[in-house]
């Protein structure tokens, strides 16, 4: 028969859990914020022959620059949840013991 760890964490220890999943968010998002910006680049250099291609590379860009967009609000809404979720990880109350 396997046995089971059980494993507690205090409520400190869940919030810094927590506040590394979101850094880890933040980390994922800037680097799809690199990637868009290089490819955002690579289309930029592309010679257009027609309208069409011009048209073409038009919609790609703006795609592209959306993304960028939205990849940047989540990074800043993400940073001020882990500033809100570290102010409060301060703030938390520290046990004191009764028999003091």
């Amino acid at each position: 028969m396997g046995t089971t760890l059980l494993i507690f964490q205090t409520p400190r220890g869940l919030m810094m859990n927590t506040v590394k999943q979101v850094e880890r968010q933040i980390r994922d998002l800037q680097k799809e914020l690199l990637e868009a910006k290089k490819e955002l680049e690579l289309l930029r250099l592309q010679p257009c022959t027609g309208d069409f291609e011009l048209r073409k590379k038009d919609e790609g860009m703006t795609e592209i620059e959306s993304r960028m967009d939205t990849a940047n609000q989540k990074i800043r809404e993400l940073e001020k949840k882990r500033r809100e979720m570290m102010s409060s990880a301060i703030e938390a109350p520290v046990y004191e013991s009764p028999f003091n």
